[in-house]
Parts: C-alpha cells; sequence; structure tokens
C-alpha cells in the first residue's frame, strides 16, 4: 500500500488530460500506482496548486484508509479544497482524524 508520503505529483500538458484537472491511480488504471497527474495549468497557478493538492490528498486518504468509495471521498475533498487557502497542513492533520 502506498503511504501518503509517498504520493507523486506529475504534471502534464493540457492536450494529455483535456478537460481533467487531476486525476490518480485510484481513479483511473492508466496511471502508475502512487501518481497524480495534474495538468500543467493548474499546476502553475500557486492558489489553483494549493487547492488541488488538499483535494487529491483528502481523497486519496479516505479512500486508502478508510474505504470510502471515490464518489464519497471526491465529496469531502471538495470542502476541503474550498477552504485550502485557510487551513494550515497541523488543522488537516487533526482534521483527517474526524474521518
Amino acid at each position: 500500500m502506498i503511504s501518503m508520503n509517498e504520493i507523486k505529483f506529475v504534471i502534464k500538458r493540457r492536450e494529455e488530460m483535456g478537460d481533467i484537472i487531476a486525476d490518480h491511480w485510484l481513479a483511473n488504471n492508466k496511471i502508475p500506482e502512487g501518481e497524480v497527474w495534474v495538468r500543467e495549468d493548474w499546476w502553475n497557478d500557486k492558489e489553483k496548486r494549493k487547492r488541488i493538492i488538499t483535494h487529491e490528498k483528502v481523497e486519496l486518504y479516505l479512500m486508502i484508509h478508510k474505504k470510502l468509495p471515490y464518489e464519497r471521498a471526491h465529496e469531502i475533498a471538495n470542502k476541503f479544497e474550498e477552504n485550502a487557502v485557510k487551513i494550515t497542513h497541523k488543522e488537516l492533520k487533526h482534521m483527517k482524524s474526524r474521518f
């Protein structure tokens, strides 16, 4: 099993990703285990990058460690993403323990 520290963010061109902003191996079997693919235009924007990292890490944590299905993990991750600018790393760790 991949630990949260082993997740690798891989930057992809818009031509490769299309309208998808980010994707990972648990949602797309074409992506190697441990990788999250992120569209370059989002990664290059500091605020968007912060949101996407938060979203993907929360989503993966919930799917891997809490065994939530993608749809539910994605819904919860969206809420975290909306507040990513306000959340510190310490606060994120504290919130993880609630799920």
